[in-house]
């Protein structure tokens, strides 16, 4: 099936009945709503994705995800440079970070000072490219120098997590002291831990506004085979321990919600494999509110699930890259997804409504990297905004950009 142009691939993204495409009532101000089709791998052009819990009433916070911040050698090079930053590349959205209540992204490095390539303790070399601080492609192996997460804190970002494919490139060593660096910025992390540390919790819990959010991580694999691999929880090796964390979560009446950050799926493809869907499904079964999933390096669909219990879940099966020196067209398109959480009076915290702001990654000569958000006013981002709006409900696209507050989309009915 082909739809303005470009293939549609596999489905990934399944939907139960849905009151979407029935009003009922009137509509409160800001609320929309539409069909939701889903198509064999995308969605018909304007659906839109609504939840019953909409406009139901009780507090309200809103989540800022963003997807891959991978730091290939060009980027270093920049960040390095005298008066360089790694904030420059993220500047132009920076506004939306700062305004949202949690802001999450995926650390896809080491952050380990005095780390050879072998994971040996050496002398540091400070900001500088070289055997401390790379990303060589062969092998693959990243470490970025420590002041990225401060930079990174003074953006906006909340909660990062460290359980990647990335996770072991500087060896154990690297582990323990990427934590110790995002410790001494106090910038919350999951999915990693010491080396001996076998008490600490996978997960971490952030709050806001008087919402307590738990975040927990976990990757399909690590890049290279290390001792120690139990400081990174495995997605599917570990399964029944990502379960049991979720199930602890959302037991413990101090948390309000659950949000399982996964790394996870095929590289650069749009297609959401199975053991994709049955983790997330399982994630939300056991009680988490969110799956937001990233590694494709390429945004993949979102999906709607009904619990058996009656609860509805968002999945958002990768958000792409946010940062990276990837160049095909969909690798530098990728999404900041936005999702609203509501607290009724029981204390417990569902999505209420979800949008996403289409994002591209500039490059201008090899020495200026940007996130900009996609208007899709040129051939190239044009192309990758419609296949984003594709994969995607277009209807939650948000086209105000970096405006804030987001109007996200709801369906109420009478009475809500």
């Amino acid at each position: 099936m082909r739809e303005l142009g470009l293939t549609v691939n596999v489905s990934t993204v399944l939907f139960g009945a849905s009151s979407a495409g029935r009003r009922r009532g009137r509509l409160a101000a800001a609320c929309t709503g539409a069909a939701l089709v889903a198509l064999s791998g995308g969605y018909a052009l304007g659906a839109t994705m609504t939840f019953k819990a909409g406009c139901a009433e009780g507090d309200r916070i809103t989540v800022a995800a963003v997807g891959d911040l991978l730091f290939h050698k060009k980027l270093q090079v920049q960040a390095y440079q005298k008066k360089g930053t790694f904030t420059r590349f993220w500047k132009p959205v920076e506004p939306l970070l700062k305004a949202a209540d949690i802001a999450y992204g995926n650390l896809e490095s080491p952050t380990a000072h005095g780390v050879s390539r072998r994971g040996r303790d050496v002398r540091d070399t400070g900001r500088r490219y070289g055997e401390v601080y790379s990303a060589e492609l062969k092998p693959l192996l990243f470490n970025v120098h420590p002041s990225v997460i401060e930079e990174l804190v003074q953006s906006g970002f909340d909660v990062l997590s460290t359980a990647n494919n990335h996770a072991f490139d500087r060896g154990s060593l690297g582990v323990d002291r990427t934590i110790e660096n995002l410790e001494k910025s106090e910038m919350p992390f999951t999915g990693t831990r010491r080396k001996g540390e076998d008490d600490r919790p996978w997960s971490v819990v952030t709050k806001a506004k008087g919402f307590a959010v738990a975040w927990l991580a976990c990757t399909y694999a690590v890049n290279v085979l290390a001792k120690g691999s139990d400081q990174v929880l495995s997605c599917y090796r570990d399964k029944d321990q990502v379960i049991a964390e979720i199930t602890s979560r959302v037991a413990d009446r101090a948390v309000d919600a659950v949000i399982l950050v996964p790394h996870w799926g095929a590289e650069d493809s749009h297609h959401v494999i199975q053991r994709q869907r049955a983790l997330a499904r399982a994630a939300l079964e056991a009680g988490a509110a969110a799956v937001i999933g990233s590694h494709p390096h390429v945004v993949q669909g979102w999906e709607k699930h009904e619990t058996e219990a009656g609860d509805e879940g968002l999945i958002v099966y990768s958000t792409g890259n946010f940062i990276s020196n990837q160049r095909q067209l969909m690798q530098r398109a990728g999404i900041i997804a936005l999702v609203e959480l509501v607290k009724d009076n029981t204390g417990r915290a569902r999505v209420s409504a979800a949008g996403y702001v289409p994002t591209w990654v500039v490059i201008d000569g090899n020495v200026n990297h940007r996130v900009i958000v996609n208007t899709g006013k040129s051939g190239w981002t044009r192309g990758a905004l419609q296949k984003t709006n594709q994969l995607l409900p277009a209807g939650n696209h948000l086209t105000s950009g970096t405006d804030w507050p987001p109007v996200l989309p709801k369906e109420c009915s009478a009475g809500e």
